[in-house]
């Protein structure tokens, strides 16, 4: 388990599921996110599909429960790609209950995230994938010493409008260096 001064990050439990993907399933959280992947509303899918994946157990990702330090699930961080050879990632982190969008939630779970990746998880760099509609996420990841690598531009359609879509990125010699000047 990470802990910080207002969040826990630990492994997710199949427990959590029902909480995460409740998450996705609220209108200010599906607007922010590019993928298709289906909703699921009814307990007997997730289970079905959560029960795979952890029976599958899949060394290219990893995914954390986000906690209040008095337990209360927020959300969910991880990796869904790790390219081993080349040393880099794709994360996502995802605050799903209102109550927690604002007040540093995310931005210390992205800062615990990216200290585990790099002296864990062994990769050389993260990337990340944001919607011009998430400007807290931006914003947070930016905060955290992530930089722009590249925009591609009309890339997700919402509410009947293309957005821009921005790849973020740091490197583990970056955030060591932002750590040691602190």
């Amino acid at each position: 388990m990470l802990k910080g001064k207002l969040v826990k990050l630990r492994h997710q439990s199949f427990d959590d599921q029902a909480i995460l993907a409740g998450f996705l399933n609220q209108e200010h959280v599906m607007e922010l996110r590019s993928s298709e992947l289906p909703r699921f509303s009814y307990k007997e899918d997730l289970e079905k599909k959560y029960k795979e994946r952890f029976e599958k157990h899949d060394d290219n990702d990893y995914h954390l429960t986000i906690e209040t330090l008095d337990g209360k699930v927020i959300g969910s961080i991880g990796v869904m790609f790790v390219f081993w050879k080349n040393g880099f990632a794709y994360m996502y982190q995802l605050i799903g209950d209102k109550e927690y969008v604002e007040g540093g939630y995310r931005e210390e779970a992205i800062e615990l995230f990216t200290e585990f990746s790099f002296l864990e998880g062994n990769v050389r760099k993260l990337k990340v994938s944001v919607q011009e509609n998430d400007q807290r996420s931006l914003e947070a990841f930016k905060s955290c010493g992530y930089e722009l690598e590249v925009t591609h531009k009309e890339d997700v359609l919402c509410h009947g409008k293309y957005l821009d879509v921005y790849e973020l990125a740091i490197f583990k010699d970056q955030f060591i260096a932002k750590r040691a000047a602190q």
